[in-house]
């Protein structure tokens, strides 16, 4: 963390009120990025917080920073209203870090839009969750073949997306997603199988139904193939693979419902307005 000096930032506290809402009780940001204050949309008080980026699209030379605390008892939402575009990079590449902490009854739920590399760019993200025992967290990472719409297909230069998981400082998972369209067919049997979308969701809560990740393999289809598997009886992910990214929303959506009602007791809402495949 010492070596990192963004030119964009957002950090966020979490707090629970005595009357059981979640607040942001710290809060700062700095342009490319913005985050606007909460929503309220669930009865319990469950913070919805949206972040921005006023420039459209992540350029080169960007380096963001995401830094999210959630407090004992705080129920948040942090999403985007809307994917993230890479632009064309020329002489450069963007650096992601998002760094969140969950304490132990915290839910955080980070659900960010999905990623959209164009053609040339390069991008490094980086994703650490860190997680007291008794915490929940659901964390979502999409990324399409880039803007299929303008025959940008898997023309970007590098994609890259690392996600390492926490639980009382215990490194328990760590994802290392690499692609490179030039060194490789990413369209092959046994990495995409045909597919030009994939994402994953990371899914800890304690005590969690080990049926769930049946009733979520269940939703695998043509469009979206989807499958789901415990890494430890508190800790799920699930692998989605499709083509048209309104069905890899639309799935995203249905996992998020089902995880939502079994852990939280709760159904997902919707965090935003309907778009075209990009």
């Amino acid at each position: 963390m010492t070596d990192i000096k963004p030119n964009g930032k957002i950090s966020i506290t979490f707090r629970r009120r005595s009357d059981g809402r979640t607040y942001m009780a710290k809060q700062y940001y700095k342009l490319p990025l913005q985050v606007m204050k909460p929503h309220y949309y669930d009865e319990d008080g469950t913070a919805f917080v949206y972040s921005l980026n006023p420039a459209g699209g992540i350029l080169q030379h960007d380096r963001l920073l995401t830094e999210i605390v959630s407090e004992a008892g705080t129920d948040a939402v942090f999403t985007t209203p809307g994917n993230s575009k890479f632009y064309r990079m020329d002489d450069g590449c963007a650096r992601i870090w998002n760094r969140i902490s969950v304490h132990s009854g915290g839910v955080l739920e980070y659900l960010p839009e999905h990623n959209v590399p164009f053609a040339d760019s390069t991008v490094y993200q980086e994703n650490e969750f860190r997680l007291g025992k008794g915490a929940v967290l659901f964390a979502s990472d999409m990324v399409t073949s880039g803007r299929a719409a303008n025959g940008e297909v898997f023309r970007y230069n590098l994609y890259s997306s690392k996600t390492k998981i926490y639980v009382d400082d215990e490194l328990i998972l760590y994802d290392n997603c690499r692609m490179e369209p030039a060194l490789e067919d990413l369209r092959r049997r046994g990495l995409m199988d045909g597919r030009k979308s994939n994402g994953s969701m990371y899914v800890y809560a304690e005590a969690m139904d080990p049926e769930l990740k049946e009733r979520i393999n269940g939703l695998s289809s043509e469009p979206v193939k989807l499958a789901a598997g415990n890494i430890t009886p508190d800790l799920m992910v699930a692998r989605f693979l499709g083509d048209g990214i309104m069905d890899m929303v639309r799935v995203t959506h249905e996992v998020w419902d089902l995880c939502r009602r079994s852990i939280l007791g709760k159904p997902a809402v919707r965090l935003r307005k309907e778009f075209s495949d990009v």
